[in-house]
């Protein structure tokens, strides 16, 4: 029914004749800029005010001291920080079934696919999490300023949908001092549309390939009123479907959110924030790299039913074959009802309240429960046991606490921003896992149960921030977190005799404490309107979660020895705005790390963690936004990542290691781009029909700690074409019409993988070749999305 409203919509839009022209062509402010260009002017009080003009004939205040930022929270547009800021304009007549769409237009940002590519994917800026290959990890996500990261550091992409955000926010690099425990790679803000941007009702509708529809409403109002002052209230909902380019991958995902503000009084605003996903998704087991050159998308050979013929093409599973214990038969996905379902909800709230108008104090506390149902992998047997697939269930449940308070002086005639705040958030998780029943199909079922893992994470930190005007021209931040983090739980393992019978579980407890802090130094110096030039020096630190902390690479054991990972890190940047219509930026970055924490597969298929204790990363990013003529876009994103083992003993067996400094670490491509050309016609009788050729680049990669076996590089050309108009005087004041190919040439790739295990042959000491190494299962390659078509429609009321 909803696709049949879609077309509907289409025929009503194309017949209407009441339109007005489409005048300009909409921003974006893309870039390492620390504020908008040709950004509002400074009250002419502002005692940091200089003589010097910006292209709009404002004058130029020092970087961070801009009258609109004075009462944002301390995070919006940090000066010194390597930072992007991403709005929705230009993506408002682009399908957008996930935020990469958003987030690839920012330098230092990646991604690779799950075991679900239906809607999750992870995040990775500055490769901060490739090697990690479920949930995003080593940065830290906001929306509008709440955490959706758990508090021990997992965060799930599937709960975001894309329409409902007017801007993104990406901070690169090291920033635990701004943001705390997990930001060592860096953060994301996602901000949601106001109801002032809204300012009515929004509908839109998106349908293509391989099943793909999304519909969505936004509505929002901003309005005053004696009782309670100023309100604005914003609502989102929307559904998803998709059956899956890749076999056994259909899903879908209902989304709702709410924003609501409220300024009850001139110095009081209260921020409520609340978030409904439900997301449910067959999965698909990934393949070895020969399985996927032989067979991408998994929809070839048979594999819904395994056949000792098929095995080269078919990576599927081994579980037991009486759902227990015992002898194991081989299963595909579509047989046991591989799959995962995630229910969350989060609830927000902050207070902010000015003493005077130099001084903020804000509180929040927010409540976070998830329902996980889903597959995943994990040893089924505690010493010596074989990975396998497993049933997890159970919640998770969060809280956070944070307070701060940001006041803006003068120190030693110097203008200060000086910021100080505590934080709480704690994590317990119940999550008991069972054995897949074989051939059930559908929706699966759990059979015996193979451990139950009880656990807590919290974390106390303390941060503090001052933000100085040295002079008009130049600004200095220094900044400090301190963290204290405590892990502690007990992983039970459940062990079956050779008849069945229930014998002692095994119990592997932990309880580790970790203390860390992050200092931060920057300073931003605008030279002129045109130029501004950055220097940083910064740390991050990331603490291993519970799950690490219970996997050996023989199954589940105490590994309570890692350690937490740290980065340091120091970013030289310049931004180059000679007019309103081009922004560069450059940022280069060399960040040392210390006990990095790496994924592994076991030869038994089990998946472990170990500490790194040496790796450098380093590298360029580049963005610019260029606009020649009216109605004309030029964008572009690059990274340069050069990442390396330093000091790495591998450990490919208990008595056989190989040194692996010098070689790249797996899993980080070198160069990554993205860029797009387009052009709106902005006036007559066409205005608003545009078009756009979008290129995105990823060069090959190394897949294993040795470098013997790589990735592919490729290149993807997607195309747009659209049609956009303003209505005069009616009930319908807007519709945008789209249509979208991707993947035009249906180029064939990898969109994500997990880190192969190198091995040894036999008994010989001596490493697997390239060859060995491709039939290898643990490869868990994941084909990205084929060619597809996808139109849209949307309408403002």
């Amino acid at each position: 029914m909803m696709r049949g409203v879609s077309v509907g919509a289409l025929i009503l839009v194309l017949g209407s004749s009441s339109v007005s022209a489409q005048q300009n062509l909409p921003r974006i402010d893309v870039g390492n800029r620390q504020r908008e260009v040709g950004g509002p002017a400074p009250r002419q009080s502002a005692p940091h005010a200089s003589s010097a003009q910006a292209p709009d004939g404002a004058p130029i205040t020092a970087p961070g001291f801009e009258p609109s930022r004075a009462k944002l929270p301390i995070y919006r547009d940090p000066p010194g920080q390597t930072f992007t800021s991403l709005k929705h304009n230009f993506l408002e007549t682009t399908p957008m079934s996930t935020v990469q769409e958003f987030l690839r237009y920012s330098p230092g940002v990646t991604f690779q696919e799950t075991g679900a590519p239906t809607y999750d994917f992870v995040i990775n800026i500055r490769g901060s999490g490739n090697r990690l290959n479920q949930h995003t990890r080593n940065i830290q996500m906001y929306e509008d300023g709440f955490p959706i990261m758990t508090a021990d550091g997992f965060g799930r992409t599937d709960m975001l949908d894309p329409h409902s955000f007017s801007g993104v926010d990406v901070y690169r690099g090291p920033s635990s001092a701004l943001f705390g425990n997990y930001a060592y790679g860096g953060a994301v803000n996602f901000r949601s549309f106001s109801g002032a941007e809204i300012d009515g009702v929004e509908y839109g509708s998106e349908f293509g390939s391989f099943g793909y529809f999304n519909n969505y409403l936004r509505g929002g109002k901003k309005v005053s009123g004696p009782a309670f002052g100023e309100a604005d209230l914003s609502v989102f909902a929307s559904d998803t479907r998709n059956d899956g380019y890749i076999a056994h991958t259909a899903g879908d995902r209902q989304n709702a959110t709410v924003l609501l503000k409220l300024t009850p009084t001139p110095t009081d605003r209260l921020i409520l924030k609340l978030i409904y996903n439900n997301t449910f998704s067959q999965m698909q087991v990934r393949q070895s790299l020969n399985q996927y050159y032989y067979n991408p998308y998994v929809k070839n050979y048979g594999c819904a039913i395994p056949t000792a013929g098929n095995v080269p093409f078919c990576n599927n599973l081994n579980t037991y074959a009486n759902g227990i214990y015992g002898a194991t038969i081989r299963q595909s996905s579509s047989q046991l009802g591989y799959h995962h379902n995630i229910q969350r909800e989060i609830a927000g709230l902050r207070w902010e309240h000015d003493f005077d108008d130099a001084t903020t104090w804000r509180s929040q506390f927010t409540y976070d429960y998830l329902e996980n149902r889903s597959a995943t992998w994990m040893p089924v047997k505690i010493i010596g046991g074989t990975g396998g697939p497993v049933y997890m269930n159970g919640p998770t449940v969060g809280i956070s606490a944070s307070t701060d308070i940001t006041r803006r002086a003068s120190l030693f005639g110097f203008p200060t921003t000086s910021y100080l705040g505590f934080f709480y958030d704690n994590l317990k998780l119940t999550n008991p896992t069972y054995a897949w029943v074989p051939n059930v199909w559908s929706y699966g079922m759990p059979g015996g149960p193979t451990s139950k893992m009880d656990s807590y994470h919290s974390n106390i930190s303390l941060r503090a921030r001052e933000e100085i005007a040295l002079r008009p021209d130049l600004t200095a931040v220094i900044g400090f977190s301190s963290n204290w983090n405590r892990v502690w739980g007990v992983n039970t393992v459940y062990n079956y005799s050779a008849r069945g019978a229930v014998q002692t579980p095994t119990q592997v407890g932990i309880d580790n404490d970790y203390w860390n802090t992050a200092p931060e130094a920057s300073l931003t110096w605008r030279y002129n309107p045109e130029w501004q030039l950055r220097a940083r020096y910064a740390a991050g630190y990331g603490t291993p979660n519970f799950s690490y902390l219970t996997a050996t690479v023989n199954g589940v054991g105490n590994n309570g020895t890692m350690k937490a990972q740290t980065n340091m890190g120091v970013d030289l940047g310049v931004d180059w705005t000679p007019t309103r219509d081009l922004t560069v930026g450059v940022t280069a970055f060399h960040e040392w790390f210390r006990n990095e924490i790496m994924q592994l597969t076991a030869p038994s298929l089990v998946f472990y963690w170990l500490n790194i204790p040496q790796s450098v990363h380093r590298g360029v990013e580049v963005s610019a936004d260029w606009r020649p003529i009216d109605g004309a876009q030029f964008l572009l994103a690059y990274t340069y990542n050069n990442q390396q083992f330093t000091n790495f003993m591998d450990p490919l067996s208990a008595t056989v290691y190989y040194n692996r400094s010098g070689k790249a670490i797996p899993n980080v491509a070198p160069h990554s781009l993205t860029a797009r050309a387009g052009y709106d016609i902005p006036y007559g009788q066409f205005a608003g029909l545009g078009g756009y050729v979008e290129y995105i680049y990823k060069s090959d990669y190394a897949l294993d700690n040795a470098n013997l076996a790589w990735a592919p590089g490729y290149g993807l050309f997607n195309l747009n074409l659209h049609y956009s108009r303003d209505i005069a005087q009616s009930w319908l004041k807007r519709f945008d019409i789209f249509f979208d190919v991707k993947n035009v040439t249906d180029r064939t790739y990898v969109a994500g993988a997990a880190v192969m295990t190198d091995g040894l042959i036999g008994r010989t000491g001596i490493q697997q070749d390239a060859a060995l190494l491709s039939t290898n299962t643990g490869a868990s390659v994941i084909a990205g999305q084929p060619r597809a078509f996808i139109g849209g429609v949307k309408f403002k009321f």
